[in-house]
């Protein structure tokens, strides 16, 4: 198999399967937890999506995400995947907010 040196990643059609990605995501995240409260196993509030977007930021923070020899890199990193957490359960958060059952 060779390699095309002259390969390039169409960066519209990148962003967009990001974008849609993080839609279904949300889609997902939302469906579990309204199936989830639901059964009564939890109590679908804002508060409630605050509490675990804690839970998963704590553990981002606590985590080695990726392997890099250097510090700055191991930072911006986590500092980009924790912005990107936040922007998710800000979302979920005015979702349930908006919506409530």
């Amino acid at each position: 198999m060779s390699e095309d040196p002259d390969v390039e990643l169409d960066a519209v059609a990148t962003v967009s399967r990001i974008t849609a990605l993080e839609m279904l995501v949300r889609q997902i995240m939302i469906v579990q937890l309204r199936i989830l409260d639901k059964m009564g196993e939890i109590k679908l509030t804002p508060d409630y999506v605050q509490t675990v977007a804690k839970a998963y930021a704590e553990k981002v923070d606590e985590s080695p995400i990726i392997e890099s020899t250097s510090p700055d890199v191991n930072y911006e990193f986590k500092l980009n995947v924790l912005h990107n957490l936040e922007r998710f359960f800000d979302d979920l958060e005015r979702h349930v907010k908006d919506n409530p059952v």
